[in-house]
């Protein structure tokens, strides 16, 4: 198989670095969310992660095992109140960039949360929303929100915005390239573009290879710090602030650093007898191994938000 395009470069520099099972997705998704994914996998045995080696960028391939409107109800649904966030960390990033009267744009913004606050700040304040129930709560409470993608919106906003903002959005964006650009497109020089996602150091949290939300359908990409600073080269960025959530604790490390050596598939709370007496040995390795990175080379959180700013 000859290796696919780049999605964030289009370029044919990539290279295979791991793969899965897709029976191990699906039942993944089955046994920890009670959804059915299998509809994303048929025809492809296996899901595979490739590096674009120029940008340090990895993703899921075959492309078209993302998620559709269907599937984000399902899980909204399932998660219930916590799938919208109340507030996190990269939106206190954000809100903090906000000057009086800055145009603010949100990719992504689900029932309008940060907007309301944003509201604060400045009046001028939009949204961009693709699950429909979530347009209509927004509107509800008097937001500006718009049902299409970015790549729409850049067509009649070019150079429209102060501060473009996305928050959980770009893991699930197969088709980076043109996601990115259009975002910057609407952005005004010297403007601010703001990305928080999930921190892969290779994987969530480092080890957390086979953690279902950050895998296929839900997310199609991988993000660190060092992509992000490719990134920034790529399109001429500068980076103002680089931020990491606060959840870097070191048992939390040590146990997914376990369980990604006894290859443990199964959740926290869930473990069988044999699996918790494999999770207590490697633990007894990966805890004086987590110390010691956290003493030299610290540890990062969950998440990871970057403010960039457009030259």
């Amino acid at each position: 198989m000859n290796p696919p395009a780049s999605p964030l470069t289009q370029k044919n520099n990539t290279v295979l670095t791991d793969s899965f099972l897709s029976k191990d997705i699906i039942q993944l998704y089955k046994d920890q969310l009670g959804i059915d994914v299998t509809r994303f996998f048929i025809g492809n045995e296996k899901v595979y992660v490739y590096n674009d080696e120029a940008t340090g960028y990895r993703f899921y391939y075959p492309g078209r095992l993302d998620g559709d409107g269907n599937f984000y109800e399902q899980l909204q649904k399932k998660l219930g109140a916590g799938y919208y966030h109340e507030w996190k960390f990269e939106n206190q990033i954000a809100y903090d960039q906000i000057q009086p009267n800055d145009n603010v744009l949100d990719i992504g913004c689900g029932i309008g949360n940060f907007l309301v606050r944003a509201k604060d700040k400045t009046n001028h304040i939009a949204g961009l929303e693709l699950n429909e129930n979530a347009v209509n709560e927004c509107k509800r409470k008097g937001l500006t929100v718009f049902n299409e993608m970015i790549q729409q919106h850049a067509e009649k906003n070019e150079n429209n915005y102060d501060i473009v903002c996305m928050f959980q959005i770009l893991e699930h964006i197969y088709d980076v390239k043109s996601f990115l650009e259009a975002s910057l497109k609407v952005l005004r020089t010297g403007g601010k573009l703001i990305i928080g996602v999930p921190n892969n150091e290779p994987y969530f949290l480092g080890y957390d290879k086979y953690c279902t939300l950050n895998l296929p359908p839900q997310h199609m990409g991988l993000w660190n710090k060092k992509t992000f600073e490719a990134l920034a080269k790529l399109y001429n960025l500068k980076i103002i602030e680089t931020k990491y959530d606060i959840r870097g604790r070191i048992i939390t490390h040590a146990y997914t650093r376990a369980k990604y050596m006894a290859k443990i598939k199964s959740l926290p709370g869930k473990h069988s007898l044999s699996e918790k007496i494999r999770l207590s040995l490697f633990g007894l390795i990966t805890v004086p191994l987590t110390v010691i990175k956290k003493i030299t080379k610290g540890l990062h959180g969950s998440h990871i938000a970057i403010v960039f700013e457009k030259k």
